[in-house]
């Protein structure tokens, strides 16, 4: 009899021990462990749960728009889970100071269950009546069917994209089965049960798709305006831009075609016969070094430092001549002050005293013409040193206190507080 009766109590203490009853004060809190934003002390969540959410989380709170708490518990007692949530929301402090900004998700085995409890920030993107649409579209369904992890893992993916802007609307979901504790609840083609797709394309892709079709535009136009025009030159110099590198690095598709496209029709247009305006008749180009004779000084010292580069054409009259000028794009030479040739270039620019905390010190410049000889020193001031660690002690305790709340590294929460938005659902 005695050795029933202590078997009895020993079950009831275990029954009592085995399940704790939390209260606000006892919750444990990630911060203080770790990194993370999940409480899970009783293990109902399996370590992969607790890493797709935490992942889940970092994403918006490494963007600075909200800042999230997951607390799952076997029970609270007979303390309603509402003002439960309230009361742990506050005491943490979840959010930002200034802008309340914070989202507490509470699970609650034993009263089955769930509650969102959101900042004053947060209730403009996440109303009331929005926290209980997610709950009934994508958590409840599944905590019936007892995937308690995976519930979660939609119900928190589904509010980091509205905190971030991914999407609008909420679709309603039908439950699924049990998935093994590995699954990450990826979106799947094939899983309409769950799955939270944007109803529009982000920002950027927005510009970007606007700016391609832009560009590509601009460039039927330029190039009807090229076809149109009867001078070869001409052509030639409105259509140029699009040889630059530039276009097909950012638009791959299609102006990696249009770049060698174009590269054709311009070398096609600058070799083509001209036709003289002076007498009518065909003019043939000369080679680089024919067309020496007919180029200034200057233009030859242009062609040898390859800042310009002239075509000369000539037709069978002997003062026939036209002389065309391409200029290179991106060249270290500018034109210089004296001979106005695009030969003056910076020969080199040196400190001749350098600068300390207490005086500046002198710089100087040259600069010099290939084609004329003109130079030019220029002396300038070096500003004085600056020590930075004052202020880079200023600025890293403001990091310190900021990152409070945007770091997914830091130790505390960001000081928020809720004055009981949000919703609940049981199941």
């Amino acid at each position: 009899m005695k050795k029933r009766n202590f078997f009895i109590l020993t079950f009831l203490l275990w029954g009592i021990t085995g399940f704790s009853q939390y209260t606000v004060n006892t919750v444990p809190d990630p911060k203080k462990s770790g990194p993370g934003f999940v409480s899970n002390p009783d293990n109902i969540l399996s370590n992969n749960d607790v890493f797709i959410i935490d992942s889940l989380i970092q994403e918006v709170q490494d963007s600075a728009k909200a800042q999230i708490a997951v607390v799952v518990l076997q029970s609270i007692g007979d303390v309603v889970p509402k003002t439960f949530a309230t009361e742990l929301f506050n005491y943490w402090h979840v959010g930002d100071a200034e802008t309340d900004n914070g989202l507490l998700i509470l699970l609650v085995m034993d009263q089955r269950r769930v509650e969102f409890e959101t900042g004053y920030g947060t209730e403009q993107i996440l109303p009331d009546v929005k926290c209980y649409e997610i709950q009934q579209n994508y958590m409840v369904p599944e905590f019936k069917a007892g995937n308690y992890g995976k519930g979660l893992v939609k119900g928190v993916r589904v509010s980091v994209n509205l905190l971030l802007n991914k999407s609008e609307d909420i679709k309603p979901t039908k439950s699924t089965k049990q998935t093994p504790e590995n699954t990450l609840y990826n979106d799947d083609s094939s899983d309409n049960d769950y799955h939270y797709r944007s109803s529009k394309l982000s920002e950027f892709q927005v510009f970007y798709l606007t700016a391609c079709i832009t560009a590509i535009f601009l460039f039927f136009v330029l190039l009807l305006i090229s076809v149109f025009n009867k001078d070869f030159f001409a052509r030639y110099q409105i259509l140029r831009i699009f040889r630059l590198y530039f276009w097909f690095i950012l638009f791959p598709i299609p102006f990696i075609g249009i770049y060698f496209w174009v590269k054709f029709l311009t070398e096609k247009w600058r070799n083509t016969p001209r036709v003289s305006a002076k007498t009518g008749k065909i003019m043939h180009k000369l080679s680089e070094t024919e067309d020496d004779k007919f180029l200034e000084k200057g233009q030859i010292a242009e062609e040898i430092v390859k800042s310009v580069d002239y075509d000369v054409w000539i037709s069978d009259e002997k003062e026939d001549v036209l002389i065309q000028k391409y200029k290179r794009r991106f060249s270290k030479y500018n034109a210089c002050p004296k001979c106005k040739y695009k030969t003056y270039y910076k020969v080199y620019d040196k400190v001749i005293t350098s600068a300390t905390y207490s005086s500046s010190g002198t710089g100087e410049r040259l600069y010099k013409c290939t084609n004329c000889g003109h130079s030019k020193k220029i002396r300038y001031t070096v500003p004085k040193k600056t020590r930075t660690s004052s202020s880079g002690s200023g600025s890293s305790s403001w990091s310190g206190g900021s990152s409070s709340w945007s770091s997914g590294g830091s130790s505390s929460w960001g000081g928020g507080s809720s004055g009981g938005g949000g919703a609940g659902s049981s199941w």
